[in-house]
């Protein structure tokens, strides 16, 4: 809340309300982070510390122009990224990194763009508002804590759903990677594009 100016005009309930009010904010807040299990604080707290993870899945992909089933292998350190999507052969279809303030896109036919913006040069030049900055939390099983996000969770306080900006994501399987309950599988669906990961390989070390 931003004021203006402070003005010492303000009846004393005014004043106690308030207070009031901003205690309870305060314990609807703690109530919501402590209902979460323990375990899954903690490896939530985890998961967002890790400054390096790399994973190997199977992806499909369904616009109205065209469906690919192909491989992903998504490298990232920090806020920097390497999301490739490619097919047989290696063939690329898509390949996206972020490497500082520098956004690079490569297409088939050896279409290279350009951008500060990763989702925005996805946006300009394939037309698709794709959210890969919320996906590099969704694809650990985590929130994003983006604005206008609504999250669901099942009953071991895995996340089960996610509405954010059109998309809704379905978490539909986990499974025990690097001692993490992280998901097997997602799909997210929107109205442009519908996308479906299931994940093969996760590695938390750097590759030597």
């Amino acid at each position: 809340m931003k004021f203006n100016q402070f003005e010492f005009r303000f009846p004393i309930m005014s004043v106690k309300n308030y207070v009031r009010t901003t205690n309870l904010l305060l314990l609807f807040l703690i109530t919501a982070c402590t209902s979460l299990p323990y375990k899954q604080q903690k490896q939530q707290t985890q998961l967002s510390e890790r400054q390096f993870w790399f994973l190997k899945a199977r992806v499909a992909i369904k616009t109205k122009e065209e469906n690919v089933s192909a491989n992903l292998e998504w490298e990232k350190t920090g806020n920097d990224f390497d999301f490739h999507i490619y097919g047989m052969f290696g063939a690329t279809y898509t390949h996206l990194t972020q490497e500082g303030q520098k956004a690079t896109l490569k297409l088939p036919e050896d279409q290279v763009f350009y951008h500060q913006n990763a989702q925005q040069l996805m946006q300009d030049n394939l037309g698709w508002d794709f959210p890969i900055n919320a996906l590099s939390y969704w694809i650990k099983g985590l929130p994003s804590g983006k604005e206008g996000e609504t999250i669901r969770r099942n009953a071991k306080g895995l996340l089960q759903t996610i509405s954010f900006r059109g998309w809704l994501v379905t978490f539909s399987r986990y499974q025990d990677f690097s001692g993490y309950q992280m998901p097997k599988m997602l799909k997210a669906k929107h109205p442009q594009m519908s996308l479906k990961i299931a994940v093969k390989k996760w590695n938390f070390a750097p590759v030597e």
